[in-house]
């Protein structure tokens, strides 16, 4: 849907179940626990087990938690993916992001602070600090 033909690792769109339409304004929290879509206006949390798209006519105010998101309209809060974030040509975020895998296309822009972490990394800098530490304790036995 909005995938670029050069990549073949876009965040999947295949089935979404929940659309938020262009003419619609909801207010509050929004759970689900499949794939959403927003092309109208939502102002709240978005909190998804799965996949959230921003449509190029949607806008968000407020924080998005979810698996993957992508963004092709603005949002106006911190972003957190488990996976991935990925802003079109035409996405707005103003705010953090936390993620595995950023994609920011040409002309997408974003004001905040960009976190990523991949959890692969993480696990092997906790374990060579903890080898470290334990040969650092040895020599002082020495």
């Amino acid at each position: 849907m909005f995938s670029s033909k050069k990549r073949n690792d876009t965040i999947n769109t295949g089935t979404i179940n929940t659309i938020i339409g262009d003419n619609a304004n909801i207010e509050g929290l929004l759970s689900s626990t499949d794939s959403t879509r927003i092309d109208g206006t939502l102002k709240g949390k978005i909190l998804s087990e799965s996949s959230v798209i921003i449509g190029e006519h949607g806008t968000v105010r407020g924080d998005i938690s979810a698996v993957e998101i992508l963004v092709a309209g603005t949002v106006y809060g911190n972003l957190t993916a488990r996976e991935r974030i990925e802003l079109t040509s035409t996405g707005r975020d103003l705010g953090d992001l936390i993620t595995k895998t950023l994609v920011i296309d040409e002309g997408a822009s974003f004001k905040g602070n960009c976190t990523m972490e991949v959890m692969e990394e993480k696990k092997a800098a906790d374990t060579l600090s903890v080898r470290n530490e334990g040969d650092q304790i040895g020599r002082a036995h020495v």
